[in-house]
């Protein structure tokens, strides 16, 4: 931001706009005294809650004296005579019916669940009652209206809005309270907070008149999406957002810099029996980038699966135990611990690492935890049993939790707090937008891995209907031959009445009469020790099939696995069939996901596996995913806490385009504003967006 801009912003401080913060009594008690406590439930405790109070949706309303069938299907304002009424008194499922006319046409209005006491303290014969709904023709093609309104003053033809409601309150109760909070931001003197230049490159108005379109529009605005004025809000309130995370990041408290020597990390990269790519070269020099400073690091490693995350990890780790620190690294299965553990212990062979799960006991137990507590151990591996109370740290530096999502919130935090503010690392295989990234992650940095390890090849992607099953058996009979292995995928374990999908049980007894012993199966109901037991044997040479449920979905490593078939592939989501693909892929031989069908599928699960046919690039995969299925459990977002905005709703893909197109302006300002320390200037805007924010303005950032 210019030095320029930013004392035009000084001029332009808000200093009269504390009247909107008043309670929202004031735009409820002029006109329905007794209901503030409604309305606080509905809408808020603030005047500023009443003027963020959103429309979904308009329509356009029509002064109408005669009926023609050019408003057939649209909403009019209509007076009309009541020529006669029918109460059906024991009926329940009929409507009241009255017949009246307007001019010389007549029409019929029903009523469907109204007290007929209530229609009687309204319509007479003979009374002329101006009437508000959507004109319609029946199938006798009679003009006719369905639980009309009566109209109010406040019912005027133009364009209407049409906001949420619950019992007991009214369009019309809307338009009251937010015209009287309009009243009261016009008198307060709101002055413009956005720099000059972000008005002018996306042809803003004002933050007054914005509002006053969107709550009282004069202008045809039918597609909220495209309307300039609610834009407007939604980049103020993405904009407090990114402010309020900006300052947080800034206020987390400080932990010791961590700064080593890189040499011990070059010897060891140049050992590696492969070169790195780029982009974890990248990633690597972002993670010691971060531990140097004094604030802990909080990044997301993200990457497709088989991009090299684990060695990325691994160098991380191999950073900061010089310094005398521990390592901790989360994840949520115990075989993809073991998997973790072996490969750690195979790299690092001079660093003392152990493995805790709920399986280790008595003295192993005992020795693992000491060792952690006197600084003996310095990488640990483990599940959930991380989170155990009698796990303690003697000095935790760095925590990485691989397939974060998998993780609830408070979980992740009860592991955090076992150190001194320590450097947190996830990592997924399941890519996320940047803009996903930047509007819920906003307090995460990122380092994408985007190029797999040199001489991977692409995985071949098709698809097949399971009514040719059996066209399978000779072609796997061939990969088995050559010494490479297959899973084969099922969406249950057992037989369900509720659900017409194979199960793991039935496919591994119909395999088992092909390939006998060199099937195998695995599931979720298996102990522990079992799913290892089974597990090794594929891992080995013993078993080269292994029918499996979604239990090898994550960080599964098999070499010389080639092919995957996924079974019922459209009851899985796009995510989930990209993970399990991964599983494959994995060496430099060329692989093979094959997606099974039910040729009577929906159009939508043909539309999912035709993508998966067409590329293997998961980012493009999860915009995608986006599409079908919105924002609302990408990288389980739901997990760890969506944030509410309140101008528009995350999980809506159209509200996407809204985010897509300002949410990196915004953080880019919001860090500009947080640097030159001018966040007082965005005070206002901060109260009115993130109310619940505690912000010292006399406090440096």
């Amino acid at each position: 931001m210019s030095k320029q801009v930013l004392q035009q912003n000084k001029q332009n401080t808000i200093t009269g706009c504390n009247l909107i913060f008043q309670d929202i009594d004031i735009c409820v008690k002029p006109y329905y005294k007794n209901r503030t406590k409604l309305f606080r439930t509905l809408i808020g405790n603030t005047v500023s809650d009443a003027l963020l109070y959103m429309p979904t949706s308009t329509i356009e309303k029509f002064s109408i004296n005669e009926l023609s069938k050019e408003y057939i299907n649209k909403q009019v304002i209509v007076n009309v005579v009541i020529d006669n009424i029918e109460i059906h008194k024991y009926v329940t499922n009929k409507p009241i019916t009255m017949l009246g006319h307007v001019g010389d046409k007549h029409i019929e209005l029903l009523f469907f669940n109204y007290k007929p006491a209530y229609l009687k303290g309204i319509f007479f014969v003979g009374g002329n009652v101006k009437l508000v709904g959507q004109l319609t023709l029946s199938s006798m093609n009679q003009y006719q209206m369905i639980n009309p309104k009566r109209a109010t003053f406040k019912t005027i033809p133009g364009i209407c809005n049409i906001y949420p409601l619950k019992n007991g309150v009214t369009q019309d109760c809307i338009y009251s309270i937010t015209e009287k909070a309009l009243d009261i931001l016009n008198i307060s003197d709101v002055q413009e907070w956005l720099p000059e230049h972000i008005i002018n490159k996306y042809n803003f108005y004002s933050f007054y008149k914005s509002l006053k379109e969107i709550h009282q529009p004069n202008t045809n605005h039918l597609n909220l999406i495209d309307n300039i004025y609610r834009r407007r809000i939604c980049f103020d309130e993405l904009l407090a957002e990114q402010i309020t995370i900006q300052i947080n990041k800034i206020q987390d408290n400080k932990c010791e810099s961590i700064n080593c020597s890189i040499s011990i990390l070059e010897e060891f990269i140049n050992k590696l029996p492969f070169k790195l790519t780029l982009s974890q070269l990248n990633a690597i020099n972002d993670i010691i980038n971060d531990v140097k400073k004094n604030i802990p690091m909080k990044r997301l490693l993200q990457g497709d699966v088989g991009s090299g995350k684990t060695i990325v990890a691994i160098l991380a780790m191999l950073y900061v135990i010089q310094n005398g620190y521990q390592c901790a690294l989360l994840v949520p299965t115990e075989m993809l611990a073991r998997q973790h553990y072996n490969n750690i212990i195979s790299y690092l062979t001079d660093v003392k690492v152990e493995i805790f799960t709920a399986n280790e006991k008595g003295k192993i137990r005992k020795n693992i935890l000491d060792g952690v507590k006197d600084n003996t151990v310095k990488i640990i591996v483990g599940t959930h049993a991380l989170f155990n109370n009698k796990l303690e740290f003697n000095n935790l530096g760095l925590v990485i939790v691989d397939e974060q999502h998998r993780f609830g919130v408070n979980q992740r935090l009860s592991l955090i707090n076992k150190g001194k503010n320590p450097h947190i690392l996830s990592m997924t295989a399941t890519p996320i937008p940047r803009t996903i990234i930047m509007s819920i992650h906003g307090d995460i940095d990122v380092s994408s891995l985007n190029t797999k390890p040199i001489g991977r090849k692409d995985i071949i992607t098709t698809s097949l209907s399971t009514d040719k099953i059996n066209e399978l058996i000779s072609a796997i009979r061939r990969i088995l031959d050559r010494g490479e292995k297959v899973y084969w995928i099922c969406p249950l374990i057992e037989d369900s009445d509720k659900l017409d999908y194979t199960c793991v049980i039935e496919r591994y007894t119909f395999l088992k009469q092909y390939f006998g012993s060199n099937v195998e199966m695995l599931h979720g109901k298996m102990t522990a020790n079992e799913k290892q037991q089974v597990f090794d044997k594929f891992n080995s040479n013993d078993v080269n099939l292994l029918v499996s449920t979604t239990v090898i979905e994550v960080g599964i490593d098999v070499p010389n696995a080639t092919v995957i078939i996924i079974e019922n592939a459209e009851r899985f989501g796009l995510a989930q069939l990209h993970q399990l693909r991964g599983r494959v892929g994995r060496s430099l031989l060329q692989s093979y996901c094959i997606l099974l069908y039910d040729k009577h599928c929906s159009i939508i699960s043909r539309q999912r596996i035709k993508i998966m046919c067409q590329t293997n690039d998961g980012f493009k995969i999860s915009e995608y995913d986006l599409k079908f299925r919105g924002g609302g459990e990408i990288n389980g977002i739901k997990q760890s806490g969506l944030r509410k905005y309140k101008t528009f709703d995350h999980n809506i893909p159209e509200d996407q385009h809204i985010i897509n197109e300002y949410i990196i302006e915004a953080n880019k300002l919001a860090k500009s504003i947080v640097k030159m320390n001018s966040v007082s200037l965005y005070s206002d805007c901060i109260r009115i967006f993130k109310p619940n924010f505690s912000l010292n303005l006399n406090k440096s950032f």
